[in-house]
C-alpha cells in the first residue's frame, strides 16, 4: 500500500511543507496572541528561515521532478495508474511547484514591510498558515486511498 511519503518527490516536499507548517505555527500561536504588545523578533527571523528553506527546496524539488519525468520516460516498469496516470501526476506537480515559486517570494515581499506591533495580523495569518497545513496533510493522507480504488 502506497503511503503519501513514498510517491514522488514532490509529494514529499509538500507533506514537509504542511507539517513544518503545522509545527511552526502552533506553538508560534502562543506569542502572536493579541494579549501581547508586539510580536519577538525571534518569531519573524524564525518564519523567514522557514520561507527561505521552502524556497530552496521547492527549487531542488522541482529540478528534480523534471528530472524524474526523462528518467521515468526510459523504463519499462509501469507505474500505478499506467503512463496516463504517472503524466497527470507528473503535470500537477510541476504545476504546483511552479505556483509555489511564484508564491513564496511573493509572500516574503509582502511580509518584510509588516511591523511587529500588528499582533492581530500576525495572530490571523499564523492561524491561516496553520489551517492550511492541516488541511493539506489531510488531503495528502486521503489520497493515497482514493488512487487505490480507482
Amino acid at each position: 500500500m502506497p503511503t503519501a511519503l513514498s510517491r514522488t518527490p514532490a509529494t514529499r516536499l509538500f507533506a514537509a511543507e504542511a507539517l513544518s507548517t503545522v509545527l511552526f505555527s502552533v506553538p508560534m500561536l502562543l506569542f502572536t496572541t493579541p494579549s501581547h504588545p508586539r510580536v519577538p523578533d525571534w518569531f519573524q527571523l524564525l518564519g523567514l528561515g522557514l520561507l527561505l528553506t521552502m524556497i530552496g527546496a521547492t527549487v531542488h524539488t522541482w529540478r528534480r521532478t523534471i528530472a524524474d519525468e526523462l528518467i521515468l520516460a526510459g523504463r519499462t516498469v509501469p507505474a500505478a495508474g499506467g503512463a496516463c496516470g504517472r503524466l497527470r501526476e507528473q503535470l500537477g506537480a510541476e504545476r504546483r511547484l511552479r505556483r509555489l515559486l511564484i508564491l513564496y517570494p511573493a509572500v516574503l515581499v509582502l511580509l518584510l514591510p509588516v511591523p511587529d506591533n500588528w499582533v492581530n495580523f500576525w495572530f490571523w495569518s499564523t492561524l491561516l498558515a496553520a489551517v492550511s497545513g492541516l488541511i493539506s496533510l489531510g488531503l495528502l493522507l486521503r489520497t493515497p486511498g482514493r488512487r487505490g480504488r480507482t
